[in-house]
């Protein structure tokens, strides 16, 4: 009898720490990207390891590459700042080179009137600042992002001559 209440405590603190593991799962993916894109005036521009133009990492996941297509310019919002829709894809450096795929709108600012600024025809990119959102696009995740199903997030971009820095924020939703 003691043996068998002995075996039905240890079966049942069992039970009860794998009914816990299980409800503390993991259900979202933090998206906390940082990445450069370079071009040179003149010159062919580093490329990420899949061919891409951004190169960083996504914080917790590892090395990681960014390529934006431009899909559409939108309008002008009131302060003059152009207003763009395209995708983004980013890609892991591991073994499945894992990815997924967003959409997002973005609002481009250039400081000043730096564009229309004396010598500007001559200047290499006029300094500027994208902020805007995203959204993930169903099933475009493959390898540790096959199974989201839903995702979005902010973004910010500083660029200058040659250089941009676009840094992603966000939740991805496993389903």
């Amino acid at each position: 009898m003691r043996r068998s209440l002995f075996m039905f405590i240890v079966v049942a603190a069992v039970a009860a720490r794998a009914s816990t593991a299980a409800a503390t799962t993991t259900t979202t993916i933090t998206i906390d990207g940082h990445f450069k894109e370079t071009q040179p005036k003149g010159a062919p521009p580093p490329l990420c390891f899949n061919g891409a133009l951004g190169i960083g990492q996504l914080k917790g996941l590892g090395k990681a590459c960014e390529q934006f297509t431009f899909e559409s310019f939108d309008v002008f919002d009131a302060n003059g700042c152009a207003m763009v829709t395209g995708t983004d894809t980013f890609t892991l450096d591991d073994a499945q080179q894992s990815s997924f795929t967003e959409r997002e709108h973005d609002t481009a600012c250039h400081p000043g009137n730096s564009q229309q600024a004396p010598g500007q025809r001559f200047s290499y990119g006029s300094p500027g600042v994208d902020s805007g959102t995203w959204r993930f696009l169903a099933g475009t995740g493959t390898g540790v992002f096959a199974n989201v199903c839903a995702g979005s997030g902010d973004l910010s971009l500083q660029f200058g001559g040659a250089a941009g820095v676009p840094v992603y924020s966000g939740k991805l939703t496993l389903c």
